[in-house]
C-alpha cells in the first residue's frame, strides 16, 4: 500500500491562499481590498482607526567597543490593519523588542531610517495615539484594581468627561478584562498579599487602554505568567482589540499552542531581518514550501523559532548561511509580495479617500498631557497619600523605629540634669537625635524605588509630567515626616529632660522636622539618580556620615582642616545640631563643681556667676564657639538645602530617559 505525500503549494497557491486569510479577516474590520489586474482600485479605512505600516525600517548603533557601526533591525517591513494583533516572535537578541521599539517612536529618530505610516501618513506622532505595556507589573500594590485603573482614567481622558463617564468607562474595562471578582481587592506587595500575576498584568494593560487608544504595543505581555493566566491575559486584550477595532502589536516569546492561535499575523525576525511576516495560518504552508515542514503534533511557534535560532549551532558559518537563506526566501516569496501590497493599500486609501480625513496630525499647541499642572498633582498627591497611608513600608515602619528609639534615648538619658559633669551627656543627646533621625531616612529608599517603576511607566504613557509627580512626592512627605518628627520628640524630649519650655520644645521639633526633610530630600535625589537599592543607601550612607563627622561635633569647627571647611558649611546636620544646643542650653544655669577641701568653686565653662557657684547655657555656646548661631537663619538654611534637593530630584527624573 503506498502512502501519497501532499506535494508542496506552488508560489501561486501560497499567495491566493495568504490573500483569502486577509480578506477573510478585513471583512470583519472593514477594511477592503480589491485587486485587480495587480493595480489597488477600492481600499475603506474606517476613520475611527489606525493602521501601521513600515517600510524599510532599520536601526543602526555605534558599537562602544569596536566604533563601527551595527544595524540591530535592517529593511523590515509589515503592516497591520484595525483589529489585527500581530506576534513579533525571535530567537533572543534577534531584534523583536527594538523593532517594537522602533515602531513605538521610543528609540532615537536620529538612529532609525525608513518610513512608519499611520493611516498611510508618514511623519506622525505614534504616541499620539498608542500605549505601549512594559514587561513589568508596574502598580500600587496598596491600592484596589479598581482605584489603579481609575487613576488612569482621572488623568488620561480630557476634563469634559465627567467623573460618572471615567466610572462607567472604569466599569467596562474591568469587565472587558475579567477583573469584576477582584476589582475592590488590593494589587499587593511584599507585605499586603494581593491579586495572581494574571490580575496583576491584566490590571496593568486595562489601567493603559481604558481610554481605549488606538495602538496597543506589549513588550512580552505573558512573561513570568503560567499557560492558563497568559492565555487569559491574551483573551482579554484580543477581546478588547476586535470590540473596539484597536491595532495591537506584541512581542512574545515562546507562547503556548493556545496563546499563539490567537494572532492573527506573525512577524519573524532573526538576526535584526524578516524571515516572515503574514497571517499566521499560513505560516505553517509557508515553512513547508521552503523545506521545513512541522511535525504534526508539535506546537507551531516552537517549530518556527527552533529553525531560525542558530545560537547552538557549532558552525557559525553554516548558521549564518541558513538565516540568510530564510531571509533571500522570504524577499522572494508571495508572502513579501503581499506584505508590500498591503502597504500600498493602506498608502493609496489615504491618496483616494481625500475628503475622509484619516490623519493622525498632532494638532497645534498640543500638549500631550491630557490634563493641567494643577489636576495631575492634585490626582498624584491624592494616591501617593493614599499609598503612603496604607503602605506601612514608607512611614509608619519609621514612626514606630523611631518611638522605640525616643524610649531608648529617654532611658539612657533619664533627666540628664544641670551639672558640669552634664554638659557632654546633652551635646551628644542633640548629636545623637539628630545623627540617627537623618541616617535612618535611607528607609524611605524601597518605597521610593517601587513607586519610581510605577511613574516611568506612567510617565512614558503620557499620564502627567515630571513636574507635577516631583511636587507631589514632596507635598506628601511633609505631614509625614512632620508626625516621625513629632513624636520622637514627644517622647524624648521630656524624658531626656531637655530645656523645659513651649518655645524650645518647638525649636527643637522644628530643627528635627527640617532636618528630616533634607534627609528625606537628599534620599529621593540619590535614588532619582542612581535607582539602585544598594548603591543608593550606600551612597546616602555614605553622604550622611561624611556630614557627621565635618558637622562639628566629633572635630570642634576651629579644628577642622581648612581643605574641608567648605563641607561643614553645606552641612545640613551641623544647622539642624547647632540649632537644637542653642535652643536647649540658651537661658539654661548649671552648677560648677565645689572643691571639697577649699570650697572653691571650679567652673569649666565661663566664671562662676556670683555666689551662685553656677555658669550660664551661654557661657556655654561661648566656649565652644557658638556665638553666631541664629537660630531663624539657621532654619532657612535647612529650608533652602531641601529646596536645592528637591529641584534636584526633578532634574534628575527629568534628564533620566523614561526607559532604561
Amino acid at each position: 500500500m503506498s502512502i501519497l505525500k501532499k506535494r508542496p503549494k506552488t508560489d501561486e497557491e501560497l499567495e491566493l491562499e495568504m490573500s483569502t486569510y486577509n480578506n477573510e479577516f478585513t471583512k470583519q474590520i472593514q477594511i477592503e481590498i480589491i485587486d485587480k489586474n495587480d493595480t489597488l482600485e477600492n481600499v475603506r479605512i474606517d476613520e475611527d482607526s489606525v493602521s501601521v505600516a513600515w517600510s524599510g525600517l532599520t536601526y543602526t548603533i555605534t558599537n562602544k567597543k569596536t566604533k563601527q557601526k551595527e544595524n540591530i533591525i535592517q529593511n523590515c517591513s509589515g503592516v497591520v490593519n484595525p483589529g489585527e494583533i500581530m506576534a513579533i516572535m525571535g530567537p533572543s537578541g534577534a531584534g523583536k523588542s527594538t523593532l517594537l521599539d522602533v515602531l513605538a517612536g521610543r528609540k532615537d529618530p536620529k538612529n532609525v531610517t525608513g518610513t512608519i505610516y499611520l493611516n498611510g501618513k508618514s511623519g506622525q506622532n505614534v504616541k499620539f495615539v498608542s500605549t505601549y505595556v512594559m514587561q513589568d507589573d508596574a502598580l500600587m500594590g496598596s491600592l484596589t484594581v479598581r482605584e489603579n485603573i481609575q487613576f488612569a482614567a482621572d488623568l488620561c481622558f480630557p476634563e469634559t468627561v465627567s467623573l460618572a463617564e471615567r466610572r462607567q468607562k472604569v466599569a467596562e474595562i474591568i469587565k472587558e478584562f475579567g477583573l469584576e471578582r477582584v476589582a475592590d481587592h488590593k494589587v499587593g506587595n511584599i507585605i499586603i498579599r494581593g491579586i495572581s500575576g494574571g490580575e496583576k498584568r491584566r490590571t496593568v494593560i486595562a489601567s493603559q487602554v481604558v481610554t481605549l487608544p488606538k495602538i496597543i504595543f506589549l513588550d512580552e505581555p505573558t512573561t513570568g505568567l503560567d499557560s492558563a493566566a497568559a492565555y487569559n491575559v491574551m483573551k482579554a486584550i484580543i477581546t478588547t482589540a476586535k470590540t473596539h477595532r484597536l491595532t495591537v502589536i506584541a512581542s512574545i516569546h515562546q507562547p503556548s499552542s493556545e496563546v499563539f492561535a490567537l494572532f492573527d499575523k506573525l512577524y519573524l525576525i532573526s538576526r535584526g531581518q524578516t524571515v516572515y511576516h503574514g497571517p499566521r495560518k499560513a505560516a505553517l504552508e509557508y515553512f513547508k514550501n521552503v523545506g521545513h515542514e512541522c511535525p504534526e503534533h508539535a506546537n507551531p511557534a516552537d517549530f518556527y523559532l527552533s529553525r531560525i535560532n542558530i545560537d547552538f549551532m557549532s558552525d557559525r558559518a553554516t548558521g549564518e548561511q541558513h538565516i540568510q537563506t530564510f531571509i533571500t526566501n522570504y524577499e522572494s516569496s508571495s508572502a513579501n509580495r503581499l506584505v508590500k501590497k498591503e502597504v500600498d493599500a493602506v498608502l493609496a486609501a489615504t491618496e483616494k479617500d481625500a475628503t475622509n480625513d484619516l490623519s493622525v496630525d498632532v494638532p497645534q499647541g498640543y500638549n500631550r498631557y491630557a490634563r493641567g499642572f494643577f489636576v495631575q498633582t492634585y490626582f498624584i498627591t491624592k494616591r501617593t497619600f493614599t499609598n503612603a497611608y496604607r503602605n506601612i513600608l514608607l512611614y509608619w515602619i519609621r514612626v514606630a523605629m523611631y518611638v522605640c528609639l525616643a524610649l531608648l534615648m529617654g532611658t539612657v538619658w533619664w533627666k540628664v540634669g544641670f551639672e558640669q559633669k552634664n554638659i557632654q551627656d546633652r551635646f551628644a543627646a542633640h548629636f545623637f537625635s539628630v545623627a540617627f533621625l537623618v541616617f535612618m531616612s535611607v528607609a524611605g529608599i524601597p518605597g521610593f524605588l517601587e513607586e519610581r517603576v510605577v511613574f516611568r511607566r506612567e510617565r512614558a504613557d503620557g499620564f502627567y509630567s515630571v513636574g507635577p509627580y516631583a511636587l507631589a512626592n514632596f507635598v506628601v512627605s511633609v505631614p509625614f515626616v512632620f508626625i516621625i518628627a513629632f513624636t520622637f520628640t514627644a517622647f524624648a524630649y521630656p524624658m531626656i529632660g531637655l530645656h523645659a519650655g513651649f518655645g524650645h520644645f518647638m525649636w527643637f521639633l522644628t530643627y528635627l522636622y527640617l532636618a528630616l526633610m533634607v534627609a528625606e530630600s537628599m534620599v529621593v535625589f540619590v535614588a532619582a539618580v542612581i535607582p539602585i537599592f544598594v548603591a543608593a543607601l550606600t551612597i546616602v550612607a555614605f553622604l550622611n556620615g561624611f556630614f557627621m563627622v565635618v558637622q562639628g561635633f566629633f572635630v570642634r569647627r576651629d579644628s577642622i582642616p581648612h581643605a574641608w571647611k567648605w563641607a561643614h558649611y553645606i552641612d545640613y546636620q551641623k544647622y539642624a545640631f547647632e540649632g537644637i544646643v542653642k535652643s536647649d542650653f540658651l537661658g539654661l544655669t548649671f552648677d560648677c563643681v565645689t572643691d571639697e577641701a577649699t570650697q572653691k568653686c571650679n567652673c569649666m565653662y565661663g566664671d562662676a556667676s556670683g555666689n551662685s557657684c553656677s555658669f550660664t547655657g551661654q557661657d556655654v555656646l561661648n566656649s565652644f564657639g557658638y556665638t553666631e548661631i541664629k537660630l531663624p537663619a539657621w532654619a532657612l538654611a535647612l529650608v533652602g538645602l531641601t529646596i536645592i534637593f528637591r529641584v534636584g530630584f526633578y532634574v534628575a527624573l527629568r534628564l533620566r530617559k523614561s526607559r532604561t
